[in-house]
C-alpha cells in the first residue's frame, strides 16, 4: 500500500510538471524502443536455434581451390568419400539446386525445388506435417516428391487426400509423398546457391553420381563425440589422400574442403552487421539512461528545499528514497509501453533494411518475450538512474537546502558533468562507427563494374524439357538456340525495347561458371571465372570492348572466347590477344577456343568475392540449357509482361521467372554495409540529439541557477562576452573529457566493424579527426546558447526575482 501511495504521488507530480514528465518517458522510449527492435532481431536471427534436431551437430562444407574460394559446392567423388567416412558421420546428404516446373498440358507454373539424397531430411531431423519423407526405397523409384506447405495450399487447395496422387514436374509424373511442415525454410548459410523457401523436393538424378564437376552442396551429422576439431583433422586425411588418388580431378592446383558447423555458417555473414547494430544501440540506450539521470537529477536538486523540509518535519530517507525510486519506475513503465510502440515500427523498418541474406526472418518478432525483455531493461534502466538523484536528494547535510541552492554544489555539479562527458564519449563511438562505414561504402560505389546497370531488365527462362531436351545433345543444343534466336527477335520488336541479349551468369550474381583453360597440351591448367555469352548479351550491359571485336550471331555456332583484360595482360603482357587461342576444359575433351576480343573486367561475383580473370565463351564453346534475358530500354520495368507473352508466343511451356533489374543486384551487393550503415547512422544521430540536448540542458540549468550572479556582474559593468566565455570555459572542460574518453573507445570498439569496412582502416585518422571536430561543435554551439540567453536579461529583472 505504501509503494502505491507513491506511486500515485509521482502520478500527481508528473501531472504536475507535465514538461519533464512528457522529456523523461520520450528518452526512456526512445532507448527502449531501438534496444527493443535490435533485440528482436537479435534474438531471431543469432539467439533462436535453427529448426533442426540437434543443430550443433550439423555440418556444412566448403572447398577451397585455385579459382574456387570457399564455395560450398564439392564434387560427387569428394561426397562419396565423406560418405564412407561412418567413423565421423552418422549420416552425410547432399542437396542441389533443380528446376521445378509443374506442368500441364498448355502450360507450366515455375516453382524453386531442390534434388536431394534419399537421407537428406534425416540428416537434418525434420519430419513432415503429412505423409513421409522421401526414403531409400524411393530412392531406386526416383519417382516419389516432396512438397512444402504453401505449394500444398496454393496449388492443392490443402486436399488432405494429396498422398499417392501423381503430379507431373518437368514433364515426368511423380508420387507424392509427403507434405512439409507449415513454415519449414532451408537455412544452410551464405553462397549456397538454393532459396530457404523450396517448393519441391525429389531425388537426385542417376548422372549426379558421374559428374566431375563441382555443383554438390553436402551437409552432414556428426556422430556423438566426435568433436568439430577431430572432423576437421580427419576431412583433411582425407582430401590429402583423394588428391593423391585421383591427381587428374585436381589438375588447378590443392583443394581444402572446410567444415563448419550450421548454426555458425548460416549466421556468417550477417552476424558482423548485427554485432556492430547490437553495440550501436547498447551504446543509444546509454546515452538515454546518462540523459534520464541528468533530467531527474535536475528534477530532484529543484525540489531539494521540499525534500529536506520533509525530512525536517519527520519523514524518514527511507520513504524519501522510495519516493523518487517509485517516481523512477512509473517513467520506466511509461517508456517501456511507448517504447514497444516504436519497436514494432522499428522492426518493421529493420527487416525492410535488411539485405536478402538475413536468415531466419519469420522468427523475427515483437512477442511476449521481446515485451518482457522490453519491460524488465526499462525499469532496470529507471531503477538504476534513480539512484544518481535520490543519493544526492538525502544526502548527510541535506538541510542546508533550506538555506542555500543545492544545485550549486559541486557534487552535484561534478555527477552532472561527468553524465554528460559519458554521453559525448558514447555517441562519439557511433559517429565513428557510421563514419567510417559511410567512407566503406563510398569506397564500395566507387569500384569499377564493367557494365552500366541503369535501364537493365533481367529474367530466366525455363525450357520444358518435353520439347527441348530430347535427342541426342547436339540436337538438344541446337533447339534451345533457336529458341533464344527467336526470343531475341521477338523482344527487339516490342515498342521502347533498346537492346537484347542473352547469357550466363548476370554481373554481381555471385554465379560465375568454374572455367579451367591452359595455353596448349601438357601446360599447367588455370583457372577463371567462364560467362557464356550470346550475340548481344555484352552490348546490352554495354561491356566496354578494349580491342577486338564482339561476339556476332555466327559466333553462336564457333568454339571462339572474348577475354577480359586482365587475362590479356596475363597471358600476353607484350602483344595482342587477337588470334590466340587458349584450351578449353570440356567434356568429353578439351577444346581449342580463338580469342575475338579483350573486354574490361566485370564484377561477377560481388564485392566480398576473390574475382579472378573471365572468359567470354560462345554458345559452342560451352553451353547451358537455361540462359538469362537482358533487355535494355528507358524505362524496362513495365515491359516484363510484354516480354513474356513474347516468350509464349514462341510456344507453351517457357516460363518466365526471376524478374528483377539488374540496379538490384547492385544494391544487393552492398545490402549488408548499407544496412549497418544506415542503423549505426540513425542511431548516432539519435545519440547526437539526446547529448546536445543533456549538453544544453545542464548548461541551462546551472546557468539559471547562477542568474543572480550573472546580474551582478553585469550591474558592475562586466563585458557580456566574457561571462559567455566563462561559462563555455566550464562546460569545454566536460566536452573535452567526454571526447578524449570516447576517441579511446572508438579505437577499442571499431575493430568490430572491421570486416565490413572496404578500403579504410577501423582506425582511419581523418575519420576520428572530423567526427571529434563535428561533435565538439555541436556540443559548443549547446554549450553556449544558454549562456547568450542569460547575459541578454535585463540585470535589475533578474536581481528583482531573485
Amino acid at each position: 500500500m505504501t509503494f502505491l501511495r507513491d506511486v500515485r504521488f509521482g502520478l500527481r507530480m508528473l501531472a504536475r510538471h507535465r514538461t519533464h514528465g512528457i522529456t523523461a518517458v520520450a528518452v526512456v522510449a526512445l532507448g527502449i524502443g531501438a534496444a527493443t527492435a535490435v533485440f528482436s532481431v537479435i534474438r531471431g536471427v543469432l539467439l533462436r536455434p535453427l529448426p533442426y534436431r540437434e543443430p550443433d551437430r550439423l555440418v556444412l562444407f566448403r572447398a577451397d581451390l585455385p579459382g574456387f574460394a570457399h564455395q560450398p559446392a564439392l564434387t560427387s567423388q569428394e561426397y562419396a568419400a565423406l560418405e564412407a567416412r561412418t567413423d565421423l558421420f552418422e549420416s552425410v546428404a547432399v542437396v542441389v539446386e533443380a528446376d521445378g516446373n509443374l506442368t500441364a498440358p498448355d502450360d507450366m507454373t515455375p516453382l524453386i525445388a531442390a534434388a536431394i539424397s534419399e537421407n537428406f531430411f534425416q540428416t537434418l531431423g525434420v519430419g513432415p506435417a503429412l505423409g513421409r519423407s522421401l526414403s531409400t526405397g524411393d530412392d531406386r523409384q526416383r519417382w516419389s516428391i516432396d512438397i512444402g506447405y504453401d505449394v500444398w495450399q496454393r496449388h492443392f487447395h490443402g486436399d488432405p487426400d494429396i498422398l499417392g496422387h501423381d503430379i507431373e514436374v518437368n514433364n515426368n509424373p511423380m508420387t507424392v509423398a509427403g507434405v512439409l511442415p507449415r513454415g519449414f525454410k532451408l537455412h544452410l548459410g551464405p553462397g549456397v546457391a538454393l532459396s530457404p523457401q523450396i517448393d519441391i523436393w525429389y531425388h537426385r538424378g542417376g548422372g549426379y553420381d558421374r559428374d566431375p564437376f563441382r555443383g554438390n552442396i553436402v551437409i552432414a551429422r556428426l556422430r556423438r563425440g566426435v568433436t568439430l576439431a577431430a572432423a576437421r583433422a580427419g576431412v583433411d586425411a582425407l582430401v590429402r589422400q583423394l588428391v593423391a588418388d585421383h591427381p587428374s580431378s585436381y589438375r588447378t592446383g590443392p583443394v581444402r574442403l572446410s567444415i563448419s558447423t550450421l548454426d555458425q555458417e548460416v549466421v556468417s555473414d550477417v552476424k558482423p552487421a548485427l554485432v556492430a547494430v547490437a553495440g550501436a544501440v547498447t551504446f543509444v540506450l546509454l546515452v538515454a539512461c546518462a540523459n534520464l539521470a541528468n533530467l531527474l537529477l535536475a528534477r530532484a536538486l529543484a525540489r531539494s528545499r521540499e525534500l529536506a523540509l520533509r525530512i525536517s518535519i519527520g519523514a524518514s530517507r527511507g520513504h524519501i528514497v522510495r519516493q523518487l525510486l517509485a517516481e523512477g519506475l512509473l517513467l520506466g513503465g511509461l517508456g517501456a509501453g511507448a517504447g514497444l510502440l516504436i519497436a514494432q515500427w522499428g522492426v518493421d523498418g529493420l527487416l525492410r533494411l535488411a539485405p536478402a541474406t538475413l536468415p531466419m526472418r519469420e522468427a523475427i518478432v515483437v512477442d511476449a518475450t521481446v515485451a518482457t525483455f522490453a519491460i524488465a531493461v526499462s525499469l532496470a534502466c529507471a531503477l538504476l538512474v534513480s539512484l544518481i538523484p535520490a543519493w544526492h536528494a538525502t544526502r548527510p547535510g541535506l538541510s542546508c537546502a533550506l538555506n542555500r541552492d543545492p544545485a550549486s554544489s559541486r557534487s552535484a555539479g561534478t555527477t552532472r558533468g561527468l553524465l554528460v562527458a559519458s554521453q559525448l564519449a558514447l555517441s562519439l563511438v557511433l559517429l565513428v562507427g557510421a563514419g567510417l562505414m559511410t567512407r566503406a561504402f563510398i569506397g564500395i560505389r566507387s569500384i569499377p563494374l564493367g557494365f552500366d546497370p541503369q535501364r537493365v531488365l533481367t529474367m530466366y527462362v525455363s525450357l520444358q524439357e518435353r520439347t527441348f531436351g530430347t535427342g541426342t545433345i547436339d540436337e538438344a543444343h541446337a533447339r534451345r538456340l533457336v529458341f533464344y534466336h527467336q526470343l531475341v527477335d521477338s523482344a527487339r520488336s516490342i515498342p521502347g525495347v533498346e537492346q537484347v541479349g542473352v547469357g550466363f551468369p548476370l554481373p554481381l550474381s555471385n554465379t560465375p561458371i568454374p572455367q579451367r583453360f591452359s595455353t596448349g597440351h601438357g601446360q599447367p591448367e588455370r583457372a577463371a571465372e567462364g560467362v557464356i555469352a550470346l550475340a548481344g548479351y555484352l552490348e546490352t550491359l554495354k561491356v566496354p570492348l578494349v580491342t577486338g571485336r564482339y561476339f556476332a550471331a555466327a559466333d553462336d555456332n564457333q568454339p571462339v572466347i572474348i577475354v577480359d583484360k586482365r587475362l590479356a595482360d596475363e597471358l600476353w603482357p607484350e602483344r595482342s590477344a587477337i588470334g590466340q587461342r587458349l584450351l578449353m576444359s570440356r567434356l568429353p575433351q578439351a577444346q581449342w577456343a580463338e580469342v575475338i576480343g579483350v573486354v574490361e573486367h566485370v564484377q561477377i561475383q560481388d564485392w566480398h568475392g576473390v574475382s579472378l580473370p573471365q572468359i567470354w565463351m560462345s554458345y559452342a564453346t560451352r553451353s547451358y540449357a537455361q540462359l538469362n534475358v537482358v533487355v535494355r530500354a528507358s524505362n524496362p520495368l513495365p515491359l516484363a509482361p510484354a516480354i513474356a507473352q513474347a516468350v509464349q508466343k514462341l510456344g507453351p511451356g517457357r516460363p518466365v521467372r526471376d524478374i528483377r533489374l539488374l540496379d538490384a543486384f547492385v544494391a544487393d551487393s552492398t545490402a549488408d554495409t548499407r544496412f549497418a550503415l544506415f542503423v549505426l547512422g540513425v542511431f548516432a544521430a539519435l545519440a547526437v540529439v539526446l547529448t546536445a540536448i543533456g549538453v544544453y540542458g545542464v548548461v541551462a540549468y546551472s546557468t539559471a541557477r547562477r542568474t543572480r550572479e550573472i546580474a551582478v556582474r553585469l550591474a558592475l559593468g562586466a563585458n557580456g562576452g566574457r561571462i559567455v566565455m566563462l561559462v563555455v570555459r566550464e562546460g569545454l572542460v566536460w566536452t573535452i573529457l567526454g571526447l578524449v574518453a570516447g576517441a579511446a573507445g572508438a579505437r577499442l570498439l571499431t575493430r568490430f566493424v572491421a570486416s565490413l569496412l572496404f578500403n579504410v582502416t577501423a582506425t582511419d585518422a581523418t575519420t576520428f579527426a572530423v567526427i571529434g571536430i563535428l561533435l565538439a561543435a555541436i556540443a559548443l554551439i549547446a554549450t553556449a546558447l544558454p549562456a547568450f540567453r542569460a547575459v541578454r536579461v535585463d540585470p535589475m529583472l533578474a536581481l528583482r526575482a531573485e
